[in-house]
Formats: C-alpha cells, structure tokens, sequence
C-alpha cells in the first residue's frame, strides 16, 4: 500500500516540524536542492512502458547522501519529472534532523505518465541554505522491467 502525500503537504510539514511556516513560492525554490539529473531513457526500461498515452510504473528509488555537519531539518527526497501534462513531484522518503553524517533515502514510487518524459530529477526538500552535503549513490530501477527483446 502507498500513501503518497503531495509534495507542498509533505515539504510543509516537515517546515512545521522543524517549528517554522513556509510558503509554497519557499517549499519550491529555496529550500530545493538538485541532487542528480536521472536520465529519461530509465523510464522505458518498465514493463509497462508506452511511448504515448498514459501509463503508470513503480520505480525503486535511493540516495545515499553524506552530510559532513548532519542536519538541522527534516530532509525530504522528491523525484521531479516532467512529461506531456506537465511538471510533477512525488515524496519518495523523509529523514529527521540529527547528526547523522550519511543517509540512505528511499522507497518504491508509483509514476503517472504520459507520453514521454522530457526531464527527471532527483531533489532533497527542506535542505537549508549553507548546510553542505553530496551524494555518495544513486539508483533508479524500474520494479517490473521489460523482458529484452
């Protein structure tokens, strides 16, 4: 079973957890951290893969993130795309704050596409600004892939 929040819903409450309010125009911008440009080719690698219309696949999705002072925020890893109806963002895992000097983020995403996808990325919500990290691994595999033809 998934229980899948919306991003702003998500991003606002880990805000609310740290003990601060936060604006949508805050939760997208700022507060945002590009980690990885996932390329697009993986999506075609599910076994439900089309190259228009509409289809949904599970990916398995993880980070592993080094932080050299911890973190003083809840952390959040979204996956962005962006494909024929427009931008989306899905909650993958959140983190809370702690000293922590690596975390693995991770989970299994149910994606709604249509068409093809145009750009895909990977983001740590709720990252303050001056706070430093790097990512250490990345994976982005389709649950069910496509048998080779």
């Amino acid at each position: 079973m998934f229980i899948r929040k919306t991003t702003l819903n998500a991003a606002t409450e880990a805000q609310q957890q740290a003990g601060g309010g936060v604006s949508r125009e805050e939760v997208f911008s700022s507060r945002d951290r590009s980690l990885v440009d996932v390329p697009v080719s993986l999506v075609s690698g599910h076994a439900n893969w089309q190259a228009t219309g509409f289809w949904t696949g599970v990916f398995e999705v993880a980070v592993w993130i080094r932080l050299p002072q911890g973190s003083t925020h809840p952390l959040q890893l979204a996956l962005r795309y962006t494909d024929q109806s427009g931008e989306k963002t899905v909650l993958v895992d959140m983190c809370q704050p702690g000293s922590y000097k690596s975390a693995l983020l991770n989970g299994s995403i149910a994606l709604d596409i249509t068409g093809r996808v145009k750009t895909m990325g990977l983001y740590l919500l709720g990252m303050p600004k001056g706070e430093t990290m790097s990512v250490d691994e990345w994976h982005f595999n389709p649950q069910i892939k496509r048998l080779a033809s």
